[in-house]
Formats: C-alpha cells, structure tokens, sequence
C-alpha cells in the first residue's frame, strides 16, 4: 500500500543493518532491488530509441526488458509504466550552491579542499564538516535547503537531473551530526515522466526519502534518527513493510530495530517580548516533561537559512556572547531520552546592545563613582543613591548625564544604595538598561 501511494521511490525511508554489525550477522538479507525512475511510454517510443538517446550503453536495453517483463522491445504499448535503473540513465551534474555559511566550516573533494563562502557551488563528492561554531545552509537546484548544525559531517554522494525524465536524483550522507532539510515538493518531471525524482539523506544505518516535507535525519550513538516536522514518510526495518511516520513522529532506528514516539512540543519562551539589551544574551525556556536536553538556534531569517548561533544544554536556561544587534529569530525544541528532537516554536526577537558596567572608590573626603559600558547611538546616564530602600526617595537622582562619572563629597556614616542606568538611542528606537542596586557601608570614624 505504501509502496503504491509513492511510485517514484522503493520506500520512503528503508531502514537496514549497518554491515558487520554483530548483533545483526545473520541471517544475510537478500539483495535489494536497484533504484529506479517511472517512465510512461508515449507514441514513437521503443527501447531503442530511448537507449540510442537516454542509455548510458545499447546492451542496457536486456536489464530493462527483464525487469519490467517485456516480451518484444520493438513493441511496447503506448501509456506502459516502465521501471528504469538509475545505473543505466544518462544524467547531468548539478550543484548545490551555499546560501549561508558561519564559522569554521570545510569542505573536501577527492582530498583536495575547495572554497567555502557564499554564494559558492558544490558538487557531488563533496565532503562538508562544521566545526565548535560551524553552521551552514545549501540551496539545491529545485529551491530545496538543508542546514547543518555545528559538529556535522555530510557528504554530497550525488546531485544531477535525468535526461529522460527531467526528474532529480539528489543523494546525501550524513556521517556524524544531523542534517535538517526543507524539500520542495518532488512534483511532475517532463512529458513521459510520472514522478519529479528521487531525495535521500542517508546516515550509516538509515535512509530517509522524501516527496516534499520536512524533516531531520540524524545520529545519535549508535542508532539513527528521522524526525518529522512537516509532511509524511514512512519507515521500515529491512525486508519488513514501511510504516508511516507523521508530522510530529520520529523513529528511531537500532541493532533492536524500529521504534517510533511522538516527538516532544517546543518549548515556551519566557518572557518573549523582552529586548536584549545585555552583552550576554539569556534566553530561558520552560522546562519540558521528557526532556534530556534542549537545542536552541538564533537566525536572521525566519527559515532559519542564515543561523548565526547554534548551542545545547541540558537546562532550558542559555547565554550567548556576540549576538549582533537587530531583529533576529530564535527557536528550541526539546531532546527526548530516546535522541529524538522535538518540535519548534519560532519567536521574533530584538537585539539591541545597551551594556553597562560601573564602579565605585573612595578616599578620605570625596567618592567617585564610574561608568560606561558597549553599544552604539547617542547614550544618557542616570545616577541614583539612597540611604533606605523601603522609602523610595533618593538623596541624589541625576538623569540626562553625559559623562561617564560623578564625584561626590565625603558620605557620612551609613549604609547607602546606588545604581546607574543608561539610555540608548538609535535608527531604530529607544533602549533603557540598568544595573542593580549595589550597597555601600561607610563606618564611622574610630577615635
């Protein structure tokens, strides 16, 4: 049933035993059919004439006549659905072109290192790895994306569109990591052909293939992951019939076989609207039932196609350094025990950097508080000192200072309570910070 409702593809995501494992020896499974592409049979054609333009050999014709059980090549009915190996097609190469690159990223092909920025073109071969701080996205030729996380290998096993069909054939291997990808759906190719092409990201125990969805393909450990956030795909054990997997599923696959658990929800941001005035950017979450651990990204874009941090913890609560100002994106979702990813909630965010640091000295007959901080636009400092905190009124409170300092006389004894706020103004509006209130003791002299 499920092979029927996706004639393009053998399964949707074919689960198998990595090779050698030990718990999985035997017994050795058959030999799985070859990858194919559906053609329908249109007036003139034979298989001569589509070998003679669309074979990459004449004496490929024999291959397709005993899969698809011809029994006179010359005389194929019009409308027949011919299932046709990728091996024998003739194809052109394609390329996937970096939409946005951060951080330490490589990429390798045939050993040799090739140029990572934007803008710049892939091909298939090619070995991408994200480092500590390496985030990339990748446009394929059908406007589908996939992004990867920092600590990701992926390779491009293969990219290139069949002549015969018009249709793609896009083939990608995650290695350690986890790759998340956005595929455009896989609708119809060109006259004769019934299915748009083939996309797979395999890891080494998994393959997911997909018409349009999305999703993450991923390890963990020693089992694969494939969660759903968008769409439909099916999962199965090898040999076994595919089960479908839903948006807001995942499956996990391994030496134990398939499991499939709903995915976790995204968890809730608190405090959303807050400004990010501070050089640290906290972003606390609420806790999640389930949760092992949660992973957070901040972007540019709503997509999330320009990711400019990317952090995980085991507690909802993270702090990030060098967040640019602007409005940015920011979304989490929640690890389940299982290794499973869960789902996301995107949040607008405002960066506006405010920071401020003061300081404060004495001598014998005047004190000297400082201040400053990091930001740009014109900035207005306010000084506050109080002698009791219950009361509200204050013995100094200058707003509008533009000075970083102020000196004052000698405090008599007592205990006193200052702070410092600022005002920033720029482009795009007003933003107010303020440190706590930090307490002063001034003794009495000793006679």
């Amino acid at each position: 049933m499920l092979k029927e409702s996706y004639p393009a593809l053998a399964a949707l995501i074919a689960l198998c035993a990595v090779t050698g494992h030990p718990a999985l020896a035997a017994p050795v499974p058959a030999a799985p059919e070859p990858e194919t592409v559906v053609y329908e049979m249109k007036h003139g054609d034979n298989l001569y004439t589509l070998a003679r333009h669309y074979f990459t050999a004449m004496d490929s014709i024999r291959q397709v006549q005993r899969i698809n059980h011809i029994a006179n090549v010359h005389r194929v009915p019009v409308a027949t659905r011919l299932r046709i190996p990728l091996t024998v097609l003739r194809a052109e190469p394609l390329k996937a072109r970096i939409l946005s690159v951060r951080g330490t990223v490589s990429a390798t092909q045939g050993g040799r290192a090739v140029p990572v920025s934007n803008g710049a073109d892939l091909a298939p071969q090619t070995l991408i790895e994200t480092g500590a701080d390496g985030l990339i996205t990748l446009e394929l030729p059908n406007g589908s994306r996939t992004s990867l996380p920092t600590h990701t290998r992926m390779r491009i096993t293969q990219l290139r569109r069949f002549l015969l069909t018009n249709s793609i054939d896009y083939d990608f291997t995650v290695e350690t990591g986890k790759a998340e990808t956005s595929a455009t759906h896989l609708g119809p190719s060109g006259p004769g052909g019934t299915g748009g092409g083939l996309f797979r990201i395999r890891t080494p125990r998994a393959v997911a293939a997909v018409r349009g969805t999305q999703f993450r393909v991923g390890l963990a450990g020693d089992a694969s992951l494939a969660e759903v956030l968008e769409g439909t795909v099916a999962a199965g054990a090898m040999g076994a019939e595919p089960e479908p997997i839903g948006k807001g599923y995942g499956a996990v696959v391994s030496d134990k076989g398939l499991t499939k658990e709903a995915l976790l929800p995204a968890p809730v941001l608190t405090a959303p609207g807050k400004v990010q005035v501070d050089p640290l950017v906290r972003l606390t979450y609420g806790a999640a039932a389930g949760a092992k651990a949660y992973h957070l990204q901040i972007a540019k874009d709503a997509s999330f196609t320009e990711v400019i941090a990317d952090r995980q913890a085991v507690e909802p609560v993270f702090e990030l350094a060098d967040i640019p100002d602007g409005g940015l994106f920011v979304r989490a979702s929640a690890i389940a025990a299982s290794g499973l990813e869960g789902e996301v909630q995107t949040y607008a965010m405002r960066r506006r950097l405010t920071g401020l640091a003061a300081s404060a000295s004495a001598d014998a007959d005047r004190m000297t508080f400082k201040w400053g901080g990091s930001g740009s636009g014109r900035r207005l400092y306010r000084f506050q000192l109080a002698s009791d905190m219950t009361g509200g009124l204050f013995l100094i409170d200058e707003p509008g200072l533009q000075s970083e300092g102020i000196t004052l006389g000698a405090l008599g004894p007592g205990t006193y309570f200052w702070r410092v706020g600022v005002q920033q103004f720029g482009d795009d509006g007003v933003t107010e910070n303020w440190l706590p209130f930090d307490k002063i003791i001034v003794a009495a002299p000793e006679p």
